[in-house]
């Protein structure tokens, strides 16, 4: 046992643990704690504790013998080692460590020793958890369990998941007829699930969220007003009563978005998966290109105590061809309520503390010993932590500060408090000195500046995570095939891509580009170096035009122009010397450290360089084997990047974001840079994380369906523009009812389209369709028995 000083504290340090004994899960589904190195031998192979550890003098010579036995030691095949963060090194010093207390590392790796030729492979990552990952998976499938659908509530199967293991036990309520309906119809249904038939919670009943709503046409102008840039203000007054000039309360408001977003929501879940479907039926080879970029969204703080704000990550997918943004997730639990989730899982029947240390058998004695669970072990493991036990402390001390004030005079008079109240802020002191010393002074998370923040419900989730699930329900949305995925350099994608996405990448059929450009450019720049470069192209495909003796495709054309003219993208240092483009995250043996500079500037991505962690195996070990500053000399490799680059772009998630920001009020309203004055706090603008992901993902459903709009991009979905019939206009003469009539000047006439009808997803026959005929049926319900229910009553 080795000790350490931490301060002026002399810290014995907890027994060191084996990679065995604290190796995560390894579920069915996923496991996300093998190499990362899509060309090492680990890469999808979990550890191999069987093989032998040699230690000591003559332990190469050892080793070396052993492994013509065991061919596995030579290659490495199976072989970590678990690795320590320092900065992630903490101190108990209560409970068991009391007067004792132990130095420890939360921040545990993995290491790769798979052989590469002479050397090992080396590639580093942190440990997550497969159960939380799922966990995360789930919330963002059902959105924050908004699309779970009817639960049996005896075992908790989903209707929605297997629908043929529920029956029907009849229908209950009538809702009265209206002006669209003659008949009675039934409000609710209720389903047995056979499985569990005749135990308790085996029958349950459903209903529709709306039936129950008095003005439904409110919905509708609540929607457009929406999407529209209005704020809570706003709402309250459109749904105000125009004979008293009541306003509606917040709470309403707040109902009915949350009910928007679930309807939404189920409505495009149903089309998509026709679309799926359809797609997949057709027969042919379907290779979708996915652009993927982060987006921060800040939102008020809570109290004026603190003036923090909440900032949500949210990861943004689209498809590249037509435009359609598939999904905008936030790294923001809606479901979790701190202080309850602190009570279910870290406190037990006798108010003492639970799940916080994990027990382990020592092979070579049979001891057990115990060590705090690490981050990855926690039930809150895929949680921001800090954030989840501070905030789990301020909802107590919310409560606290409230009774307290209630009892102002009181208190000031000497009065004793009624013994119900000062028992309940006896065991709200006590909850809050419990947590404190499980935060503190077992897990060491330290104090934080949230300890009197408001108490919403809901908890920040990990980005890893999040970002990790998003790509995983991202893949379940789109149709079999091939996947080309454009990200920028972040850091959280070199961590979850390479596992999420395992199965195709070793089937071929995927390919991870990472783009960089100057954001920092203005308009004018950007319109000058695109107009340099249009110069240069035109002169280009004049040249080959004539060469050629022929028209050539102007796609063929850029092709032909990014392929002669391609370059290494380097970075300079003062003296000129060449560096890396890739950043520290993407140095890694794991990555090529070859990055192209884009000759082609569009898109008002300008100066754009192009990095490619993952690419097909012909193409893989010839640009792994070229330096970072090294020219691309093989004319076949040329060809098949300057492909790539050409499709390389973020513009769809961009032009998003952009109509997200000038639309939806409280995604700009909140927050400030100013340096004198700090964040502003902004009066009728939402502070709730859960009714702005709610308003991020209506919004999201109404652009990709609602509105239609031109779009030009790397092979758009049919063309931007079609022809206007020739034929005459009318112009009024000035003081008089005479018209003149002159020729049309417009040739060619912008398409408009929804993203839905370039995706195929939408009929371009037919128009955007009605919310009002969008928003009363039973979408969630869509393909299933009791979609016909709904539908036929």
């Amino acid at each position: 046992m080795t000790q350490r000083r931490k301060g002026k504290l002399m810290v014995k340090s907890i027994p060191q643990l084996s990679l065995k004994a604290i190796y995560p899960h390894s579920t069915p589904e996923i496991n996300m704690n093998t190499c990362g190195d899509i060309d090492c031998g680990n890469y999808g192979v979990a550890p191999n504790f069987s093989l032998p550890v040699f230690k000591g003098n003559g332990a190469a010579q050892r080793k070396l013998l052993a492994s013509v036995k065991m061919p596995a030691l030579a290659t490495g095949l199976g072989g970590y080692s678990l690795t320590s963060n320092s900065k992630k090194s903490t101190v108990s010093q209560t409970f068991e460590y009391q007067n004792d207390p132990r130095g420890w590392d939360d921040g545990r790796g993995i290491a790769c020793h798979h052989q590469k030729g002479n050397s090992e492979c080396g590639i580093e990552f942190n440990i997550m958890s497969n159960e939380l990952l799922l966990e995360e998976i789930d919330r963002l499938r059902t959105h924050n369990g908004l699309l779970e659908g009817p639960k049996c509530g005896h075992c908790g199967a989903r209707y929605l998941d297997r629908p043929d293991e529920f029956v029907f036990n009849g229908a209950h309520g009538k809702l009265a007829p209206d002006g669209n309906r003659r008949k009675e119809k039934a409000a609710g249904f209720r389903m047995i699930h056979k499985p569990c038939k005749g135990k308790p919670g085996a029958r349950t009943s459903t209903t529709l969220d709306h039936q129950g709503q008095k003005k439904q046409h409110d919905n509708v102008r609540l929607l457009r007003a929406l999407v529209n840039g209005a704020s809570i203000n706003d709402l309250a007054r459109l749904l105000s009563d125009p004979d008293t000039g009541k306003k509606c309360g917040v709470s309403r408001i707040y109902s009915r978005i949350f009910w928007l977003e679930k309807t939404m929501l189920a409505f495009e879940q149903a089309k998509l998966r026709e679309w799926k479907k359809q797609q997949e039926d057709s027969g042919r080879f379907i290779h979708t290109r996915i652009a993927h970029d982060d987006v921060n969204i800040s939102i008020n703080w809570e109290s004026r105590q603190d003036r923090r704000l909440t900032t949500l990550i949210c990861s943004v997918s689209a498809d590249i061809r037509s435009g359609y943004v598939f999904r905008i997730d936030a790294n923001f639990d809606t479901r979790v309520d701190p202080a309850a989730f602190f009570e279910k899982h870290y406190i037990d029947g006798n108010g003492q503390p639970k799940n916080i240390r994990q027990h382990y058998t020592r092979k070579s004695s049979g001891k057990v010993v115990s060590a705090p669970k690490l981050h990855f072990q926690r039930p809150s493991g895929r949680f921001d932590e800090a954030a989840f036990f501070a905030s789990a402390e301020g909802n107590w001390r919310v409560f606290s500060d409230r009774i307290e004030r209630a009892y102002e005079d009181d208190i000031a008079a000497g009065v004793a408090l009624p013994p119900e109240i000062q028992g309940k802020l006896n065991d709200a002191r006590d909850r809050r000195t419990l947590l404190d010393e499980i935060r503190n002074g077992y897990f060491g998370f330290g104090d934080v500046d949230r300890d009197f923040r408001g108490s919403f419900k809901g908890i920040l989730v990990k980005p890893s995570y999040t970002k990790a699930a998003h790509l995983a329900c991202l893949r379940e949305m789109l149709p079999v095939g091939k996947i080309t995925l454009v990200g920028e350099r972040e850091a959280a994608m070199g961590r979850v891509v390479p596992h999420i996405f395992r199965d195709m990448i070793k089937a071929d059929l995927f390919e991870w580009l990472v783009i960089a450009f100057d954001k920092e450019a203005s308009t004018p720049k950007s319109q000058s170096r695109i107009k340099k470069f249009e110069d240069a192209f035109e002169a280009f495909a004049n040249q080959e035009t004539i060469a050629a003796g022929k028209e050539i495709l102007r796609y063929e054309l850029l092709r032909r122009y990014c392929s002669q003219h391609l370059e290494p993208a380097v970075n300079r240092d003062r003296q000129g010397n060449a560096l890396s483009f890739a950043t520290a995250n993407f140095q890694s043996t794991q990555f090529p450290q070859f990055w192209a500079a884009s000759p082609v500037q569009h898109f008002g991505e300008t100066e754009k360089a192009v990095g490619f962690p993952v690419i097909r195996k012909k193409y893989r070990k010839a640009l792994r084997s070229t330096g970072f500053d090294q020219d691309i000399t093989d004319t076949h490799l040329r060809d098949a990047l300057a492909r790539r680059v050409l499709h390389t772009t973020i513009q769809p998630v961009s032009s998003f974001m952009n109509s997200l920001r000038t639309r939806i009020s409280p995604t700009k309203r909140a927050g400030g840079k100013s340096a004198r004055n700090g964040p502003s706090y902004i009066n009728g603008a939402v502070f709730n994380p859960a009714v702005l992901v709610a308003m991020l993902n209506i919004y999201r459903v109404y652009y990709n369906w609602f509105e239609a709009r031109q779009y030009v991009g790397p092979g758009s979905a049919g063309k931007a523009t079609s022809d206007v019939e020739m034929g005459l206009s009318s112009v009024r003469v000035p003081g008089s009812v005479e018209v003149v009539q002159v020729p049309k000047r417009r040739s060619t006439a912008p398409v408009m389209r929804t993203p839905a009808m370039r995706l195929g997803a939408a009929d371009e026959k037919d128009k955007a369709p009605d919310p009002r005929r969008v928003l009363y049926r039973p979408w969630l319900f869509h393909g299933t028995p009791l979609w016909r229910k709904f539908e036929t009553r």
